[in-house]
This record gives C-alpha cells, structure tokens and sequence, in this order.
C-alpha cells in the first residue's frame, strides 16, 4: 500500500497526472483528479482531487520555502473548499492522527496543536482532536470521529498525518492534500478503517507530509520504520506553515 499517489507504480500521465514547476528552489506542484471508480480501482486509491507539492531543496532552505508554499497550498486547499462546498460557517472537526511520542509519527498531533479554537465562545465551531494510535488507545480513530461527527452535526473533517514513501529524498519535502480522505496506517500494514465521505457522509480533506519509509524499499526482509535525524525540525517547520495557511481558511 502507498500514500503518495504518484508512488503507485502506474503510469499517472494516463490518467491526466499534470506538474508543473513554481518559480523558485525546484518546487513543483502536481495534480491527479481520480473521478471514476475504475481509475480509482486501477491506482489503489480512493476517488477525488489529489495535490502534491515537492520542494527538494527543503533540507537546505527551509524558511525560505515558507511565502512560496503558503501561496500554492492557500490555492489548492482553497480550491478543495469550493469544490466541496465548505463555508466558513461549517462545523469541523480538525484531527490530528498519529502517535506524538514517535517524531517521524508526530505532524499530525503537532499541526491540529497549533490551530487555534473558541472553546469558551457559543460561536465556536471548530472541534479537534488527537486520537493517538491504536495500538495505545485501543479505540479505532474512525469511530471517535465518526462519534463526534454524528453527535455535534460536524459538516466537514479535515486530517492531518504522517506518511509514509517509497523514496528516501521525498522525507519531509513532500506534502500530499485531497478530498478523498485516508487509512490510517496503511502504508506501513496496519489498516485502520478509512475516514472518507463514504464512510463519514461528509466532505474529508487530508493534508499529509512523509516522514517515513521501511527498510524493506532497500530490499531487507525485517522491516524497520526509518526517518531522517531532521526530522523534528522539518515537522516543526511543515506543522507551522499548514495550521496557519488552514487558520486563514477556517
């Protein structure tokens, strides 16, 4: 299983897979629409409108990245918005997945941390949550969200996690978003139920970074969960500039 779509092994050009290159530092910005269950059945992956930014020289220029990729992920989720008839009166439920004691398993917690709520205003009406993994819960993060979705008339849901890639120079120089929602854990085997429109009857927008890749990619029999010794940084980094480009937005 892969969580970046343009890791799945098919011919993407085919399917109407478009990049193009921003002005400054290699960044290239790409698109996929998976708008038939057949194409969605042939890719492995769920229908809907799929982004991927890749800026290589992350490692090296990090701040500097910060104006150009706010813009390009401001349009694009913007776009998802519309596409999905999100307002900014909606209710939603923001949900940072993963295990925050794990660096590599942290964007998630670390973005939903960092956008703020009302807790105390009637007018309140983003919601968040970090369910952790199960393996430390024993709750499946589907039915927490899917609880608190039926249960305060949530509109919309938007997910942040980490992911996992099959190249090592994409670790935490990529960020994946989309309308088709995620499995968490499903690159790494451990399938959760999928949070999609489907499965929630409301609109799932997931923002991803990878930070990780198993040691079976270099064609070792034990898998092992590798990351990069950066790695908190970049998160901290991707973590920041995702929670203020979605606060503007909510």
């Amino acid at each position: 299983m892969f969580d970046l779509i343009d890791e799945c092994g098919k011919d993407l050009a085919m399917c109407g897979y478009e990049t193009v290159e921003l002005s400054r530092y290699n960044v290239t910005s790409s698109k996929l629409f998976v708008e038939s269950k057949k194409q969605a059945k042939s890719l492995g992956f769920d229908m809907g409108h799929y982004f991927i930014i890749n800026a290589p020289r992350l490692d090296l220029l990090m701040w500097e990245h910060k104006s150009l990729l706010e813009d390009e992920i401001l349009k694009r989720l913007s776009f998802l918005f519309e596409k999905n008839k999100i307002s900014r009166k909606s209710k939603v439920l923001v949900v940072g997945i993963g295990n925050p004691k794990i660096v590599a398993d942290s964007f998630g917690v670390k973005s939903v941390e960092k956008i703020p709520i009302m807790p105390y205003s009637k007018r309140n009406r983003i919601f968040k949550i970090m369910p952790n993994t199960f393996s430390n819960t024993g709750l499946n993060a589907y039915d927490m969200i899917r609880l608190i979705v039926e249960w305060f008339g949530v509109d919309w849901v938007l997910i942040f996690d980490s992911l996992a890639t099959t190249n090592i120079e994409r670790l935490g120089c990529s960020v994946q978003f989309n309308d088709a929602g995620l499995t968490p854990g499903s690159a790494m085997n451990n399938f959760g139920l999928p949070i999609n429109r489907s499965t929630l009857n409301v609109p799932c927008i997931s923002i991803g970074v990878p930070m990780m890749i198993s040691s079976r990619v270099f064609g070792e029999k034990r898998e092992v969960i590798f990351t990069e010794k950066d790695a908190e940084e970049k998160i901290d980094f991707l973590s920041t500039l995702v929670a203020e480009v979605v606060e503007k937005l909510l």
